[in-house]
């Protein structure tokens, strides 16, 4: 996309909101440095890892524990409590060698983004889990 035509997207989106003007020479800043940043890629699909990036440094900036958007670590506002654990163990059970060792990888991401437990033992999540698999082939 041509910088001119996605700073004035960026630009509408931004007033579409009721948007303060004072920020309208950073976000065209912003803009320019996306595009740079796009141009210097060479062709590799960088696009995932700046999105990944971006969020990153304006929780880190915002000082929030968890900016809730589409495929965050642990899903969206409703699947927080719902799927996003259950979720992120099974992505973790790629990476681990145990089952519990999955679940305290999980657990210790969930402690540092939400500053608590989710489950209070590996005993208590399984069976958790189990009651859940048993409602759903029921």
């Amino acid at each position: 996309m041509k910088q001119d035509l996605l700073l004035e997207k960026a630009l509408n989106y931004y007033k579409s909101f009721g948007a303060s003007d004072k920020c309208l020479p950073l976000i065209s800043k912003w803009v320019e440095t996306v595009i740079h940043f796009d141009s210097e890629s060479k062709g590799i699909d960088c696009s995932k890892a700046l999105m990944e990036v971006q969020f990153f440094v304006l929780a880190e900036l915002s000082n929030k524990d968890y900016l809730v958007r589409k495929d965050a670590m642990f899903g969206d506002l409703f699947e927080i409590r719902t799927r996003g654990f259950e979720n992120r163990y099974l992505t973790n059970i790629k990476l681990c060698k145990t089952y519990k060792a999955a679940y305290e990888k999980t657990e210790l991401e969930y402690g540092k983004t939400f500053s608590k437990k989710r489950y209070s033992s590996y005993d208590s999540f399984r069976q958790i889990r189990s009651r859940k698999m048993k409602k759903k082939t029921i």
